[in-house]
């Protein structure tokens, strides 16, 4: 959760500021601490109640300077930084916030751990795609739904729940079609693990984007769509902040696939006349990694109990003038809807 900047402004006092004024400074602003900035706001430490006390008890006067008994090195957070990453940076140093900084050093936000461990309830559905049988999973789904394969112990879609949860969503809808019964009667209405969970139930297969087609909102808040078969580190909650701040009607997640030519690719004229040769060269694309957020009207561009692909729902809705934009997922991402990535995500798991 960002702080507002006025709120910021209240964590922040100059390096010349006595102890005195210090200790009625972080007594004031209840957050047990204070940033240490220069004219720009940029870092140059933090003073903790902690470190007021140890000062008081070495004997130092209350005419003492804060940039004198400051931590002057202390930990920061940097945008891009994942979740997970800051929680346990934190937990091992025994912290509960995090200062945040940009390139120049200039403080920008606080991150606290109990804003990442305990977020704010999101109001956005989340549409999980769980209807596919998974063939190319082979023997391994004749009997068993693709998203109910156990990776690390607990089923696939378990597993993408409880991450959504951490980044407070915790309403739920499940799209089924093959080995339904399996699905539901696993995670029922939700409430053992502290969601709602409801089902959209494909008669026939409807492909990736059909199904979004008996979705019943209330309400305007964008809603995320994922496959059932993706593991990945992203950030949902700063996707949905960037969805909705830039103004777009769907966002669809991009990761990048690169992949060697063997051979060496040569340049030629219409002519025939040789112009060039590169050895081996590595080609790399931006290809769609299964998840999405849409605005709700974006539900009026698919036909009602028809098969219909999330490349036709994009086409469609360009189409109607509409506008979409891609989210990069840098970090990682599993499909563990092929073999030799279920594989991968066993042993990473």
């Amino acid at each position: 959760m960002a702080e507002h900047r006025g709120n910021l402004e209240k964590l922040c006092l100059p390096p010349e500021t006595t102890l005195r004024d210090t200790l009625r400074f972080i007594d004031a602003n209840s957050r047990q601490m204070a940033l240490v900035v220069d004219e720009e706001r940029r870092l140059l430490g933090v003073v903790t109640d902690g470190d007021v006390r140890r000062a008081l008890l070495r004997g130092e006067g209350h005419d003492v300077l804060v940039k004198d008994i400051m931590n002057k090195t202390p930990k920061v957070a940097r945008d891009g930084e994942l979740r997970n990453v800051l929680l346990r940076r934190m937990k091992d140093l025994d912290i509960h916030f995090l200062p945040k900084v940009d390139e120049q050093n200039r403080v920008v936000d606080i991150v606290r751990f109990a804003d990442l461990a305990l977020p704010q309830r999101r109001p956005n559905r989340v549409v999980i795609m769980a209807g596919g049988r998974g063939k190319r999973l082979g023997a391994l789904t004749d009997e068993c739904p693709k998203p109910m394969l156990k990776i690390g112990g607990k089923p696939i879609l378990e597993t993408i729940i409880e991450l959504l949860t951490t980044f407070g969503f915790f309403d739920f809808t499940i799209s089924v079609h093959y080995l339904k019964e399996r699905i539901i009667n696993h995670f029922g209405n939700g409430a053992s693990r502290g969601v709602a969970i409801d089902y959209l139930v494909e008669d026939s297969p409807l492909d990736t984007a059909g199904a979004l087609g008996l979705l019943r909102l209330s309400g305007d808040a964008p809603f995320l769509v994922m496959n059932g078969d993706i593991y990945t580190d992203l950030d949902f909650g700063a996707l949905l902040d960037t969805h909705e701040s830039s103004g777009a009607d769907a966002t669809m997640c991009v990761r990048e696939f690169s992949y060697q030519i063997p051979f060496g690719v040569v340049r030629r004229e219409e002519s025939g006349k040789f112009a060039g040769i590169e050895e081996k060269p590595r080609v790399a694309h931006w290809v769609n990694a299964g998840i999405y957020v849409f605005n709700p009207d974006v539900l009026s561009c698919i036909p009602p109990n028809s098969p219909f692909s999330m490349t036709s729902l994009f086409e469609e809705l360009l189409h109607r003038g509409g506008t979409a934009r891609t989210h990069i997922i840098n970090g990682l991402w599993i499909d563990v809807g092929r073999r030799e990535d279920f594989e991968r995500a066993e042993t990473f798991f």
